[in-house]
């Protein structure tokens, strides 16, 4: 079992990987659907103060990159004792995780600039916003699914006796 605080910290990962589960499953199961629906400037628009938004909201940020760094420090903690119950479970909880970090730096962000670049009134607008769409919303269903499976590996690391 886990106890003191180690336990505390994956319960802190438990919360923190489901909130950001819950963040991409809102944006996968519907507020890019609904962007997709309205006219292809009005949803570039709005992505793109989406895009302005997020890196400047505090909260959000922590809780993405600094649930990453929380799941680095008890994938440590973990490979220190991997003969404890929960350490496998603690490893994968953060390397899942991580995952999801890497693929929003790597694949999300840069994405997400070159909306920011593109002129939703220009002409080549509509086809920018489905190129974009068709390859951002697959890539974030994977970090839902990634962020899931990462509170559930945390979870299962509580359980773990």
């Amino acid at each position: 079992m886990i106890d003191g605080l180690p336990r505390t910290l994956v319960i802190v990962a438990v919360v923190a990987t489901g909130v950001m589960a819950g963040v991409y499953f809102a944006f996968s199961s519907f507020v890019m659907p609904g962007l997709r629906r309205v006219a292809d400037a009005d949803g570039i628009r709005a992505m793109q103060g989406i895009n302005e938004a997020a890196p400047a909201s505090p909260p959000f940020v922590l809780t993405l990159f600094g649930t990453g760094l929380l799941g680095v420090g008890l994938g440590g903690w973990a490979l220190t004792d991997l003969d404890r119950p929960a350490a496998p479970y603690v490893l994968a909880g953060g390397v899942l995780y991580l995952v999801t970090v890497i693929l929003t730096g790597a694949y999300h962000i840069p994405r997400n600039n070159a909306l920011l670049e593109v002129d939703p009134v220009s002409g080549e607008a509509g086809q920018a916003w489905r190129r974009f769409y068709d390859s951002w919303v697959p890539a974030n269903h994977l970090r839902a699914l990634f962020s899931a499976a990462a509170a559930v590996a945390y979870v299962l690391a509580l359980l773990a006796t």
